[in-house]
């Protein structure tokens, strides 16, 4: 007999995290909420000109003040303004400056192409960009198709004078200009009175962000979100993670996305953290030193890449069999209330900094395996489920408890289904949710909207998966990637690839379907882009050689499936397989080298 499965927060038990003293009502409450209880403590810490530079919250308050005052005197107010950059306090600044004046944000990836640049810019009808110096360049080559856009604001790579800065009584005139401009107008504006931004009502239902999705189905669509949107995941994840005013977090993933921005830099700012913003990819163990974090938010993909960083370096000091007999005898100690890690692992920690004790990942399927190594050694390690569909958060595993499996529970005020709702638990079905997270819909194309969000608000996340009897939801795979072989069985390419992710030689992989020489049977592939540095220390010299020592891997794992789940077919390339910038294989390009 099949039961109706509807699971809605607040969680079924085991201690749910208490409620906070309080809450955002939307972007700018949030903004004040900082700068009131926090004032002059640092809000982010970050290096420009080979200076490390802070930027308290009430001077960050007092910059978005400037800056939307400045939009408003340039005609602004109602407008689409468009970012993209590095990281950076103008970005954010931007960014609520103009979603809190009035405006619609149009955030940019900084992976995107001079024409792909132009295009988003015109799509979503965009007056004003602001952009980091180092797109300068691409800025001047587009501006020409770009007339409707009457403000291009460059910020720095050098200068940050805006908390001490004068007002200009200048208005702004020209078509590109400073940054610094906009804060020095918008100083004077709000000496002589100007509440052209400060007295402005926010409409917490109107559309205030237009996020472009990644294109990993070959065909990008606008999201729309609101206010009660963002403010609800930003809520959450403000109430599930547990973070105070004690914590220090450093920024690593790209600031367009909204998984980073919702949860790593407004969370941040509503719970009084210090927000240290990692200036690439190639000083992210610098920065973990320099800044020593509390907690972070990453992708599963950094989260191994650190992981195999930490085992190769234990291997390379043989140091195997000292760890593993480190790791049991702490545990057994904590069976018992004794707690060794901080001194047993210390030597690991400090990688990060030696003060970090939690992680959240999120963007792609988590190796459970990771859960289970990262607390060992005293860091709690646990994921969240979103989509930027839903701003982006669907759920979250609380610290307190954690199924390695799982990707936790419905975020406070959303309600998940499988399927229709009828669903039993464990049976796989899609995803569907319903709640103030969930977008308003597709810029412009209400066919793709009116497909995936129903009139009721049920949201079709294009995830399978299933919901267990305690509430948590699991998933198994994309809707769109799921294999289905001649004999109508179904094989989800994430659960194949999680038992090839463990061996040594396989650096990255994609599991597909590809139809045999009969033209019929489909046969389950593993395309794999090699470790060929870790293939150099085996003397395997060709990838004939690599794929024969792979085949024989592979064959151990096939022992353990059914018989349709089993690999058939072995495909070697010599390229890194294509990525969005949160690090996601783009399965539509896989063929490309």
């Amino acid at each position: 007999m099949k039961i109706s499965l509807n699971i809605t927060s607040p969680f079924p038990k085991k201690g749910y995290p208490p409620e906070r003293s309080y809450y955002a009502t939307d972007l700018g409450n949030l903004v004040k909420i900082g700068s009131s209880l926090y004032r002059e403590k640092p809000y982010m810490r970050f290096r420009r000109n080979h200076q490390d530079l802070a930027v308290s919250y009430q001077d960050f308050d007092r910059m978005i003040d400037c800056t939307g005052t400045a939009f408003a005197e340039l005609g602004l107010s109602d407008s689409p303004i468009a970012v993209i950059g590095e990281t950076s306090p103008e970005w954010v600044i931007t960014y609520l400056a103009t979603v809190n004046g009035g405006g619609l944000i149009v955030p940019l990836d900084k992976e995107l192409s001079t024409s792909e640049i132009a295009n988003f810019l015109r799509r979503a009808g965009c007056r004003a960009l602001v952009y980091s110096h180092s797109f300068h360049d691409k800025v001047l080559e587009i501006e020409g198709e770009l007339p409707d856009i009457v403000c291009f604001a460059e910020i720095s790579n050098e200068f940050f004078p805006y908390p001490d800065a004068t007002g200009s009584q200048t208005p702004i005139t020209d078509r590109f200009i400073p940054f610094e401009a906009l804060i020095r107008r918008g100083t004077a504006l709000l000496n002589e009175g100007s509440n052209a931004f400060t007295g402005h009502t926010i409409d917490v239902e109107k559309p205030c962000a237009c996020l472009f999705t990644s294109g990993t189905t070959g065909t990008s669509k606008g999201v729309l979100l609101c206010q009660k949107n963002i403010t609800s995941s930003v809520n959450s994840a403000f109430r599930l993670t547990a973070v105070t005013s004690d914590d220090v977090i450093v920024s690593v993933l790209p600031i367009h996305h909204t998984y980073e921005f919702s949860c790593g830099i407004l969370t941040p700012y509503l719970a009084g953290m210090t927000v240290c913003i990692n200036e690439s990819l190639k000083t992210v163990l610098r920065s973990f030193q320099q800044y020593k974090p509390t907690i972070l938010i990453l992708v599963p993909l950094f989260v191994s890449t650190i992981y195999k960083k930490i085992m190769e370096t234990v291997r390379k000091k043989g140091m195997e069999k000292k760890l593993k007999l480190a790791m049991s005898a702490s545990n057994k100690a904590r069976m018992i209330g004794i707690d060794l890690r901080k001194t047993l692992f210390s030597e690991i920690t400090e990688t990060f900094g030696g003060n970090l004790t939690r992680i959240v990942a999120g963007g792609a399927p988590l190796n459970p395996d990771m859960c289970d190594f990262f607390d060992a050694i005293g860091i709690s390690l646990t994921q969240g489920y979103g989509i930027t569909e839903c701003s982006p958060l669907i759920s979250v595993s609380p610290f307190n408890w954690i199924k390695g499996k799982s990707v936790g529970l419905p975020v406070p005020g959303l309600e998940a289904r499988i399927g229709d709702g009828s669903f039993a638990p464990g049976e796989i079905d899609e995803i569907i949710v319903r709640g103030d997270n969930v977008m308003l819909g597709y810029q412009g194309d209400p066919e793709a909207t009116a497909a995936v969000l129903e009139e009721d608000g049920w949201f079709h996340t294009g995830d399978l998966g299933y919901i267990d009897k305690d509430g948590f939801i699991y998933i198994t795979g994309r809707k769109k990637n799921v294999i289905v072989l001649h004999n109508g069985k179904n094989v989800f390419p994430e659960e194949i690839e999680e038992y090839l992710e463990p061996i040594e030689l396989i650096s990255e992989c994609v599991v597909v379907g590809r139809t045999a020489e009969d033209g019929e049977t489909i046969n389950v592939t593993a395309v794999i882009y090699p470790d060929f540095d870790k293939a150099a220390e085996q003397a395997l010299v060709d990838l004939d050689a690599i794929s024969e020592v792979l085949r024989k891997e592979i064959n151990k794992i096939n022992v353990k499936l059914p018989m349709f789940k089993q690999i058939r077919g072995i495909e070697l390339r010599k390229t890194p397989f294509v990525k969005t910038t949160t690090k996601k294989i783009i399965r539509y390009r896989i063929n490309e080298e």
